[in-house]
């Protein structure tokens, strides 16, 4: 579902991380419709999730590096509950893209 929906990420501090994991600023999620989420801090927040099925096999082992040292969390406990959680991408700080918007009108 997700290869029409993308977002660029434009909060220059996430950019980086982006950059870091997935060599791109761009990226696919599931859906082009937000999703409430509580933020680590507790504020609520509108947010896509990454389409994890769309990543390869290294930028999924970078991503699960990179959450476990960002959060310090267990590098196991990452890697288990990723599929359970996904990775939200904060509306606030991306745009959407729809490709294909026909598909879907």
């Amino acid at each position: 579902m997700g290869k029409d929906f993308e977002v660029t990420i434009y909060d220059e501090e996430r950019k980086k991380e982006f950059i870091k994991v997935f060599g791109t600023d761009t990226v696919k999620v599931k859906s082009p419709i937000p999703t409430w989420i509580i933020r680590p801090n507790g504020e609520k927040a509108l947010a896509y999730f990454l389409d994890l099925e769309l990543i390869t096999k290294e930028e999924r082992e970078k991503l699960i590096k990179h959450i476990s040292e960002k959060f310090n969390q267990d590098i196991a406990f990452v890697r288990e509950n990723l599929d359970k959680m996904g990775l939200p991408i904060l509306k606030e700080s991306c745009s959407l893209i729809i490709h294909n918007p026909q598909r879907w009108i």
